[in-house]
């Protein structure tokens, strides 16, 4: 047997033909859905039809309106969708409106088809009196002026703080902030607690310091700006310290300055 032929052998298959392309088929048989495709992308992010042209706000009162308007387009701003309506998460708005306006009994976020959106408010909720001159104003929990009060059933419902410097209350304005109405509820919680009968709440030229005049007793003057609980502390300790010497303030006790207590 020869030994200098090389024997070659090829593996037998079946061997296709690539398969031609043919563009014209692919177009009729899909172009119609590209087509629509392309419309209805365009209609949904680049046409004016779910583009919000409108937000409807209503709040107990002009100012309140106004704010809650402003905050509303403020959010719509910072989405990366901008103003599209589809998008728009009604949720979300609501939760960082009620992070804002936490004097509120309730926020309603709508969504109306296609373009519209609606936002409202209703009661807020009532936490002091706030007495200035010869007025007395409901307060809400956020620090804004409900209204007027001569009712002296809501009066003795609330604390009462008396405004020394009788600057004038416009309904639905920003009177104080929520940390100070958070300070005196926080106090009048701990006062009615103890059964310790109050006679007047009252701040001075600045909302910092807080006088507090017992029934028929001494004042205790706390600064709003520092820890309540930490106050009251103090104010605990000293009271026991003092009863158990068989002894009372006369004039005054002031927890003003932190970890200290000092009275007359």
């Amino acid at each position: 047997m020869p030994t200098d032929k090389k024997i070659k052998r090829e593996d037998s298959g079946i061997i296709k033909k690539p398969v031609k392309i043919s563009w014209p088929k692919l177009v009729k048989r899909y172009g119609i859905y590209v087509f629509l495709l392309l419309i209805l992308s365009y209609i949904v992010f680049f046409s004016d039809i779910f583009k919000i042209s409108r937000v409807d706000v209503q709040g107990p009162n002009k100012e309140i309106t106004q704010s809650l308007e402003v905050e509303t387009n403020k959010y719509i701003k910072s989405l990366l969708t901008n103003n599209n309506w589809i998008f728009l998460n009604s949720e979300d708005l609501k939760k960082q409106l009620q992070k804002t306006f936490t004097g509120q009994e309730s926020i309603i976020v709508k969504k109306k088809f296609p373009n519209k959106l609606e936002v409202k408010t209703d009661a807020q909720k009532s936490a002091i009196i706030w007495k200035t001159g010869r007025q007395s104003y409901v307060i809400s929990v956020s620090g804004r002026a409900i209204g007027e009060t001569n009712d002296k059933k809501t009066s003795g419902s609330m604390p009462t703080v008396v405004d020394g410097s009788n600057i004038p209350v416009d309904i639905g304005s920003k009177v104080v902030a929520r940390d100070f109405i958070d300070f005196v509820m926080k106090l009048d919680g701990y006062f009615k607690t103890n059964k310790i009968a109050i006679e007047q709440y009252s701040v001075a030229e600045t909302t910092s310091e807080l006088n507090v005049k017992i029934n028929g007793g001494y004042t205790i003057r706390f600064n709003t700006s520092d820890s309540a609980d930490s106050q009251l502390r103090s104010l605990t300790a000293t009271l026991d310290l003092l009863k158990s010497q068989n002894k009372a303030p006369l004039e005054y006790l002031d927890l003003r300055v932190t970890g200290r207590a000092f009275y007359k």
